[in-house]
């Protein structure tokens, strides 16, 4: 008991005796909107307690089904005899709560049904007696409704697209069991994560994927209701190359002998427009001129001046990009066996020699307009034979209608319709022997001509690990703009561009100690030819 208010009843009891106060009186407490009364009554005066007993009851709150229910009756006016006893007038049928301990001011009771319960305190002194009462509700407790993960779904797309394309990403298939409004995520990976690749819109129901390198990539989709995410679903899409393949093919003969026309045709390869071609010498023996007559052609030859070993390269160079094909032929020139004496009359009668043939002009490339070529070949049979001599076209360009037409036996004429490369055999038969010969041109359209390149500056020292800065110098006939390919044979004979520059100038690195050769083709995109020239120097 508040040992406070026995002490201020037992005060105010002694005051009223001594001055002869007496009385009765009754209240009602109502506590939270409940209603919770209070009643007192007193009949006998006599007491020497005279303490107004006034029971209260802290107003309690709704609560939910299992909730502990606390009773708080402390600001109850108590006196030093009174006795106080809580108990239950109302609870709903099937409850079995009971009041924890009924004699004391603070108690509790279990909620354990819902419905409404009311609670009762009574203090009761003698005569005196006083009553509050406090109902609460209990409700069940609400269940929290489950929520559902979403499920993510990637809408079908094309799964194998060409660099840069765009690839449309739906997730419009994606749902949620509750109906809650979903938010996206794409992500894209990839094998080696070095793969270029651009993603648009990455948080919304439609990204859009664009690939900027080949490869395999992965696109990924998480979907979330805003509680729970859902499993992360994958598709693979492929970027893959669709430029046509390059095919570099060479067909070269293994053997020559010094001073034979040497004749290399890759016409065979894959011929497209995006692609170049290039001829060029991996190597040759030390000391050699050997020249070759075009080196941006399909068609090709040389003539060996020195025994050794000619070590040829055939490479188709992709204008739009680096990509590069090559193919390499080894010929293995001999010097030409020595003519021997007289060693019997009867063996020479008996001995036939082929037929000696000369064309006019000369097997080394020549450069004309589009107007007609006379062809002039020399024949001499050794035993003076009958020889019998037959013309045919080598090569000539695709649009071309132009025949060779023979006069006297050996002369041929024809008019060259299309500009580009023609290339006319001659074929000498006395029956026995055949004897060819070569002759190139390559005709020009005369309201066009291809750029010439006159030289090469070379600035910086030829040491291993510096840099070289090289520049064309060239000129155009009609004054178009002119740009500029920049190759280098390198000393383990790799051809390679120097850069990506179109300009007139090119800086080249020196990585290896060796034999390094520059090329750079002039072009004014007008002319189907280029200017070109070559340098070559040694690195220490």
């Amino acid at each position: 008991m508040n040992r406070r208010l026995i002490l201020l009843a037992l005060f105010l009891g002694a005051t009223l005796t001594a001055c002869g106060g007496s009385g009765g009186s009754s209240a009602t407490d109502n506590n939270n909107n409940s209603s919770d009364s209070n009643n007192n009554t007193g009949t006998d005066n006599s007491g020497t307690d005279n303490t107004q007993l006034e029971a209260k009851i802290s107003p309690i709150q709704s609560v939910y089904t299992g909730a502990t229910v606390r009773l708080v009756g402390t600001s109850s006016v108590v006196s030093a005899n009174a006795k106080v006893t809580w108990s239950l007038t109302t609870k709903p049928e099937n409850s079995k709560a009971q009041i924890a301990d009924k004699s004391s001011l603070l108690s509790e009771f279990i909620a354990d049904v819902a419905g409404n319960y009311e609670a009762q305190l009574t203090i009761k002194s003698d005569s005196q007696e006083s009553i509050a009462k406090v109902s609460v509700k209990v409700t069940d407790k609400p269940v929290e409704p489950t929520n559902s993960a979403p499920t993510a779904v990637i809408t079908p797309f094309k799964e194998r697209a060409v660099k840069s394309e765009q690839i449309t990403l739906s997730a419009k298939d994606s749902s949620d069991p509750d109906g809650d409004r979903l938010n996206y995520k794409w992500q894209v990976t990839s094998a080696n994560n070095a793969l270029d690749f651009h993603l648009i819109n990455p948080e919304g129901e439609y990204a859009v994927f664009v690939g900027r390198d080949y490869g395999i990539f992965t696109i990924s989709l998480t979907v979330h209701d805003g509680k729970t995410y859902s499993d992360t679903v994958t598709q693979q899409i492929e970027v893959y190359d669709d430029r046509p393949e390059l095919k570099a093919l060479l067909d070269a003969p293994d053997t020559a002998k010094v001073n034979d026309l040497v004749t290399l045709n890759a016409r065979d390869s894959m011929q497209y427009n995006f692609a170049t071609p290039m001829f060029s010498f991996d190597s040759i023996p030390a000391g050699s001129q050997a020249k070759l007559a075009h080196t941006m052609a399909y068609l090709s030859f040389f003539t060996p001046d020195i025994a050794g070993e000619y070590k040829v390269r055939f490479t188709l160079k992709d204008r739009n990009s680096d990509r590069t094909e090559s193919v390499v032929k080894m010929i293995t020139v001999s010097e030409k066996q020595a003519k021997t004496g007289q060693i019997s009359t009867s063996f020479n009668r008996d001995r036939n020699a082929p037929p000696v043939l000369n064309i006019t002009p000369g097997p080394l490339l020549n450069t004309f307009t589009l107007t007609e070529q006379e062809f002039i070949a020399e024949v001499q049979d050794p035993e003076d034979a009958q020889v019998e001599l037959h013309w045919k076209w080598l090569n000539k360009p695709a649009a071309s209608q132009a025949t060779i037409v023979t006069e006297a036996n050996n002369r041929a004429s024809t008019r060259f319709d299309v500009a580009g490369l023609y290339v006319v055999q001659a074929d000498a038969s006395d029956g026995e022997h055949t004897t060819s010969r070569l002759v190139a041109i390559k005709v020009e359209d005369p309201a066009n001509y291809a750029p010439i390149v006159t030289d090469i500056e070379v600035d910086g020292n030829k040491i291993k690990g510096s840099r070289l800065t090289l520049k064309a110098n060239a000129y155009d006939k009609e004054a178009n703009p002119i740009t500029f390919t920049w190759l280098v044979i390198l000393p383990n004979g790799t051809v390679a561009p120097i850069g990506t520059e179109t300009s007139n100038t090119a800086t080249l690195p020196l990585t290896t100690a060796g034999t390094y050769q520059v090329l750079v083709y002039a072009r004014d995109n007008i002319s189907p030819y280029s200017g070109h020239q070559r340098i070559t120097f040694v690195v220490k």
